[in-house]
Order: C-alpha cells, then sequence, then structure tokens
C-alpha cells in the first residue's frame, strides 16, 4: 500500500506539505462477489451465491446474518462444511412484476479486526415487452 496525504500547517514558511504512508496491508476475509448483482424477467428466480474466506491467520465465525430491507431478496448463511474455512451465502430473489429490489447484507465475526462484514445485492426484473423490442 502506498497513500500520499496533504498536510496543511499555520507554519508561514512551510504552509504544506505531502506525507506519504507506505506498508504491506495484510487482508483478514476475502468475500467474492463483495456486490451481488441479479436480473431477469418478472416469474424468474434469481439465484447467486457468495464465497466468504477468511485468511489462514486470521480466523473468524460469523454469528449472525441481519438484512436491512425486507425485500424480495432472501438470503441463507450457509457455514462451513468439515475441515474448511468458507462460509457462503445463497441469494434468492423472486418478482412477478418489473422491479427493482436492493440489500445490504450485514455479517457479524467474532474476530475484533473485522467485526462487521457487508454484501451489497443489487435485484432487477426488466419488463418481457422492453426486452422483446
Amino acid at each position: 500500500m502506498n497513500k500520499k496525504i496533504l498536510v496543511k500547517t499555520d507554519d508561514p514558511g512551510n504552509k504544506q506539505f505531502y506525507l506519504t504512508i507506505t506498508g504491506k496491508v495484510n487482508a483478514i476475509v476475502e468475500i467474492k462477489p463483495s456486490v451481488v448483482s441479479l436480473s431477469g424477467v418478472p416469474g424468474e428466480s434469481l439465484e447467486s451465491m457468495v464465497t466468504i474466506i477468511p485468511a489462514k491467520n486470521y480466523p473468524l465465525n460469523i454469528t449472525e446474518m441481519v438484512q436491512k430491507f425486507n425485500t424480495n431478496i432472501k438470503a441463507e448463511l450457509l457455514a462451513p462444511e468439515q475441515g474448511k474455512r468458507e462460509w457462503r451465502i445463497r441469494i434468492k430473489s423472486f418478482s412477478n412484476k418489473a422491479d427493482d429490489f436492493y440489500d445490504i447484507i450485514t455479517l457479524k465475526t467474532d474476530n475484533p479486526l473485522k467485526p462487521r462484514l457487508k454484501v451489497r445485492v443489487y435485484a432487477i426484473y426488466f419488463d418481457k415487452k422492453a426486452n422483446d423490442s
């Protein structure tokens, strides 16, 4: 990682200067994908899977899953299989009409370095007539 920060001072001889910070960043968890985009036509069931992979040096358990909005997006948390570290979220959506839905899934963990994880989900149902033209 390499970040440059502009520092402003009240020193008349040195009103501003850049401070560069360089360092290695260790990933605590990988979320694939971190944003889910579903699309289809009314009457079609849409589904996707999100995988949460904790880094070997930073184990974590997901203790709770909360959806922010009450929409046509439903999420199911799947615990790791025996001997594996990967958590999964099965995401499903259904609508009988052209519409779009949005939700934020928040996962609470037992790891103090990453107590919350977020996954954004979009589901868009296009009007069949608009797709035919």
